[in-house]
């Protein structure tokens, strides 16, 4: 009889009986949405161990990736060493790698293994970690393949066309403008479905920040409108489309400047009528106060 009990486990493995362990894994979601991602981390480490099937284990992996973001974010924060920081990066880029490994079809293992991807680049440097960059693209652009109105993919795809230069690299002000304002459309519809029941203030302020580094006046956008409706009709690649978007919908009659300065303002507003601000909150609001200083 002992040894039946013994062997208990093994059977109940090898036929599928554990199952993966969905309180935990909510737990998990509720702790990394209460700014605690050091918890969120621990209690899925010990969730993983529950996950007997590949898909299972994607989906507790690209969680750790997302929660070990942000505790790099946090220690960032705390004005940590740089290569302490970079550490957790990478461990966040592995969580991610091996999502991907795990289940190929799902499209958070690749937004979160490039977003780790992202923070290590800003810790470290562009220029230093331009070889990254590349990579970073072709994994949102298996994210999109997927699930092509994710919302944050679009987001931090415009974060990097924005960020790596043009001149020795695939940089684009006006790509990223263009990816902005894909992600926010696609939020906003997650918002009016209910499938989001908080704003992201940092796709808008990332847009005007996108409209700053742009810096096109009224003219210019109003020229350049017709040329983008054309190029997004004639390609059918969701990246290129991400590119165009901005000639697929009304824009302001006013210059780049004038609208980031419009959007900041109104985040600035909506930020400082939080009373009990998250960390995330906190960062936000510092950027939009410091980007409307360099206005």
């Amino acid at each position: 009889m002992r040894k039946l009990l013994l062997l208990l486990p093994f059977f109940l493995i090898a036929f599928g009986a554990y199952t993966l362990d969905t309180d935990a894994l909510a737990q998990a979601d509720l702790l990394y949405e209460d700014d605690q991602p050091v918890q969120a981390v621990a209690v899925l480490e010990t969730v993983l161990a529950t996950a007997t099937n590949s898909t299972d284990q994607a989906e507790v992996l690209w969680r750790l990736a997302r929660a070990t973001l942000d505790v790099g974010a946090q220690l960032e924060d705390a004005d940590a060493e740089v290569d302490e920081v970079l550490e957790v990066y990478e461990q966040g880029e592995q969580y991610g790698i091996e999502a991907v490994a795990a289940d190929p079809d799902n499209h958070l293992a690749y937004y979160w293994q490039s977003a780790n991807a992202g923070r290590w680049g800003q810790a470290k440097g562009i220029l230093d970690a331009l070889f990254k960059a590349s990579p970073m693209r072709d994994l949102l652009g298996e994210a999109i393949t997927r699930e092509p109105t994710h919302a944050g993919s679009y987001y931090v795809l415009g974060q990097l066309y924005a960020e790596v230069p043009g001149v020795i690299s695939f940089g684009n002000d006006d790509y990223a403008v263009s990816l902005a304002r894909k992600s926010i459309d696609l939020h906003e519809a997650e918002l009016a479905a209910g499938v989001e029941d908080e704003l992201f203030h940092d796709y808008y302020i990332q847009l005007a920040s996108h409209l700053m580094q742009r810096n096109w006046n009224q003219r210019r956008r109003d020229r350049e409108h017709s040329t983008k409706s054309r190029r997004f009709r004639d390609t059918d690649d969701r990246l290129e489309q991400g590119w165009y978007y901005e000639g697929t919908i009304d824009i302001r009659s006013m210059s780049d400047r004038e609208e980031a300065e419009e959007i900041l303002r109104d985040m600035r507003r909506r930020l400082e009528s939080i009373t009990d601000r998250s960390d995330g909150q906190k960062r936000q609001l510092a950027d939009t106060i410091e980007l409307l200083a360099e206005l």
